[in-house]
């Protein structure tokens, strides 16, 4: 499991709250399989925190289903 900090913006979408805007921190990512360089494509965000508290299922999987910020974070993990 690898942590980064960040404080990347991410535009969530929720049926309760509709969309908003967190501040996104602390994400930890699982998954990392460095045979599988350059794409790690089994890498996820496994945790992370939005607005200072830990995001919920719903938020984790919406940053999981935008490609290119999992992949972002996956990097930034990296290096």
């Amino acid at each position: 499991m690898q942590t980064i900090l960040t404080g990347t913006q991410f535009q969530f979408n929720c049926s309760e709250r509709g969309a908003y805007t967190g501040q996104i921190s602390n994400i930890e990512i699982d998954g990392l399989d460095h045979r599988d360089y350059p794409d790690y494509v089994d890498a996820f965000i496994s945790n992370a925190r939005v607005d200072g508290r830990l995001a919920t299922e719903e938020e984790l999987d919406q940053m999981n289903d935008d490609a290119q910020f999992r992949y972002e974070s996956v990097e930034a993990s990296l290096y």
